[in-house]
């Protein structure tokens, strides 16, 4: 779970058609969300992942569902309001259901950053206060078989690939001068691990918690420094995806 920053309200939802599709929900219960114009507009917020679980959405038969983060059973007047609209798989719709989160709030990532509430320990979610602790709980966050399983592949195939590039790494670090094919070999692996922690990328705060709690990406760091290869752009694509480790900040990687 990651921060999730609200986008614009669609421009064909506007306040006359709100108030017109919030009394057609009242009166008949029809599913007046259910339209493409704000179902694309959850997807582009989200970068086409579930807001909770990460999940790439339109994959492996995970489709896009509209989840109430107020529930519409609770709260019918906040039906189609923008702000309480939110991009979600079926399994994390399934497990929030009608649950009441004005009384007993959980995180909502577009309001929420997950990092001040949430921390990873072997690829698990644990809470830091009870809102972390409830979040986890009601989406059932710690799913053996549906989360924590791809959640470790992921950090097992980061850990790996960690590795091949320590090795050349050390293996470069004899040479006085590295050939341009050298150079392009690894820092094109280095962007590739990057790339995987970032807010586009399915389960970037896995990937990032596997990347960043690894001593080997400092000691290839470490080497890029030393050689003049750590450039503006590795350094704003390790910007870019600190922000998504739950325990990240940039000091920490400095």
């Amino acid at each position: 779970m990651i921060k999730v920053e609200r986008t614009k309200c669609p421009s064909e939802l506007t306040e006359d058609i709100k108030q017109a599709l919030t009394q057609e929900y009242k009166t008949s219960k029809k599913n007046v969300w259910n339209v493409d114009y704000i179902k694309n507009a959850l997807l582009e917020m989200s970068n086409n992942k579930c807001i909770f679980c990460e999940c790439k959405l339109g994959e492996e038969s995970k489709y896009i569902e509209v989840e109430h983060f107020y529930p519409k059973s609770l709260y019918p007047d906040e039906v189609i309001e923008w702000t309480n609209l939110l991009p979600i798989c079926k399994r994390c719709n399934v497990k929030k259901l009608d649950h009441d989160t004005k009384k007993e709030p959980i995180i909502n990532p577009t309001v929420n950053d997950p990092k001040n509430h949430l921390r990873m320990i072997n690829y698990r979610f644990v809470g830091k206060d009870q809102i972390g602790k409830d979040t986890v709980s009601i989406l059932a966050l710690n799913d053996s078989k549906r989360l924590i399983l791809p959640r470790a592949t992921i950090g097992n195939e980061i850990a790996e690939l960690l590795e091949d590039l320590s090795d050349l790494v050390n293996e470069y670090s004899q040479k006085e001068n590295l050939s341009r094919k050298e150079i392009n070999k690894i820092t094109g692996k280095l962007e590739n691990l990057l790339d995987s922690c970032q807010c586009y990328s399915e389960y970037s705060a896995t990937c990032a918690y596997a990347l960043f709690g690894d001593d080997n990406y400092y000691l290839v760091k470490e080497f890029f420094i030393s050689k003049g290869l750590w450039d503006p752009n590795l350094q704003n694509l390790e910007k870019t995806a600190i922000v998504n480790w739950l325990e990240g900040t940039v000091e920490k990687v400095q």
